[in-house]
């Protein structure tokens, strides 16, 4: 029996060409319970982070922390 040495060949090369560099996840750059707690002021605010708290769901939870920020008054910056 012989064995091609074409095909061999190509048995030994196949490895050579697979990407063998980690596929790099993207960061959660989502703020964390704790600082939402802090920035929730009022009493909508609060409402929304119970439901971001209690949902299990990550699409929805995502969907209800954009919206958190959103609502969220942003500081204004005092100008001189």
């Amino acid at each position: 029996m012989q064995i091609d040495k074409k095909k061999q060949k190509r048995i030994t090369l196949k490895g050579l060409f697979r990407n063998t560099t980690p596929v790099e996840k993207e960061k959660d750059i989502r703020p964390s319970i704790p600082l939402l707690k802090k920035m929730a002021t009022t009493r909508e605010l609060r409402d929304v982070l119970k439901k971001i708290e209690c949902e299990t769901i990550p699409t929805v939870r995502n969907a209800w922390i954009d919206y958190f920020l959103e609502v969220t008054k942003r500081p204004r910056c005092s100008e001189d």
